[in-house]
């Protein structure tokens, strides 16, 4: 019986630390499409040109340009080799700009945009 209640609480703690309910990370909408920011860095060199950049923030973005967690002015560019995700690709990758450094932020599965906070 003790083992049962042990095996209980590791299970409950499991399964609560598991939900997930929302992504809390910064995330932005462009040409459509929504990314999430990553921690992935990238090089200067990777970058192949400047595709716009954040012009609005918004507690729950849904238009291009509009981000939450980046602030407005923001700079994203296209990655060398890469592509800018559409309707049919969940694949889709943007470098953005932050504090002098750049990084990924990667297109989110269409079923994950319910989940945004």
């Amino acid at each position: 019986m003790k083992c049962f209640l042990i095996l209980m609480v590791i299970i409950v703690s499991f399964a609560t630390g598991c939900n997930k309910e929302e992504i809390s990370s910064p995330y932005f909408v462009w040409e459509g499409q929504f990314y999430i920011t990553t921690h992935e860095p990238i090089a200067k060199n990777e970058l192949s040109e400047k595709i716009g950049k954040i012009r609005e923030i918004a507690s729950k973005p849904y238009e291009n340009g509009q981000a939450k967690g980046l602030p407005e002015g923001t700079m994203l560019f296209m990655v060398e080799g890469q592509h800018l995700g559409t309707d049919k690709t969940n694949d889709g990758i943007i470098a953005f700009e932050r504090d002098g450094e750049f990084n990924i932020a990667r297109q989110i599965e269409p079923e994950l945009k319910g989940e945004l906070k």
